[in-house]
């Protein structure tokens, strides 16, 4: 079968480590500005925590990030200052970056925000024992049985390898090794890790960045919607399910949630 090479990872970052403060009960009402608003404030329940910020990047850590479709165990949370278009909309108070390792799959997860068009993104890294594991996401058979939104769209190493050197500007954009939770003292990150993804801006979707133009090629007739965290998150799940079945020689697994949005409605990917 036909497979890509995997892409060099890029050189590691000279920028210094930002050191992260303990969040107190005082602190929740500057957390709450830091992230934009309190309904973005009240995607983070409970307390606690520590926070860092950087040129208008807040990086949340100790904290779960909760959808409308349930809580996951976040590692990182990001909000970026700009990362979202000007007007109202159910993403102003969602995060632009949310990393956390998957529980029943040990697999590594993110979710991430386009910047500046602020359309969601969802990707799984696999380790190098994974069949899978340096393949392009165009050369992956069919019949595996791998289904997300709009097809696989993303498939490369890690951006660069984990490093002590952790700038927070660079980790708000960067699709590699999660930060694995104080408590999760049995996780250690794989030398290499390689991420599949897909994204959420296809015709049947609503772009956030892109409201002010024409309504998009058959806009109307897909019935193009904004992907929310909690649908993108789901996705991410259903992706890791998948992979982990693939990797165990296992039948992949019946994805949750509604019926996906046919491929070939897509002029770009559609045949």
């Amino acid at each position: 079968m036909p497979r890509k090479k995997a892409a060099a990872p890029r050189g590691s970052t000279s920028l210094a480590t930002i050191k992260p403060q303990a969040l107190t009960a005082d602190s929740e009402v500057a957390l709450a500005t830091a992230v934009g608003s309190d309904r973005a404030l009240a995607k983070m329940p409970g307390a606690g925590g520590e926070v860092a910020r950087q040129e208008g990047v807040t990086r949340v850590t100790g904290r779960d990030y909760a959808t409308s479709g349930g809580t996951v165990p976040a590692s990182e949370i990001y909000f970026v200052r700009g990362a979202k278009p000007d007007g109202d909309g159910v993403w102003l108070g969602e995060a632009d970056k949310v990393a956390w390792i998957d529980p029943a799959t040990g697999y590594e997860c993110i979710m991430m925000r386009d910047n500046p068009e602020g359309f969601l993104s969802g990707y799984v890294g696999v380790p190098g024992s994974h069949p899978l594991f340096g393949w392009d996401h165009d050369a992956i058979p069919p019949d595996l049985g791998i289904e997300v939104h709009g097809g696989l769209t993303y498939s490369r190493v890690c951006q660069e390898g984990p490093s002590p050197q952790r700038t927070i500007l660079y980790e708000a954009r960067r699709i590699c090794h999660v930060l694995p939770l104080k408590h999760a003292t049995d996780h250690r990150p794989h030398p290499d890790q390689w991420w599949f993804g897909f994204s959420c801006d296809h015709v049947y979707d609503v772009v956030p960045g892109r409201r002010r133009e024409r309504q998009r090629f058959m806009g109307a007739e897909t019935s193009a919607e904004y992907r929310d965290d909690g649908y993108v998150v789901r996705e991410v799940l259903n992706l890791a399910r998948q992979l982990r079945a693939i990797a165990d020689g296992r039948s992949v697994p019946a994805r949750e949630g509604p019926p996906l949005p046919a491929v070939g409605l897509d002029p770009q990917r559609g045949g």
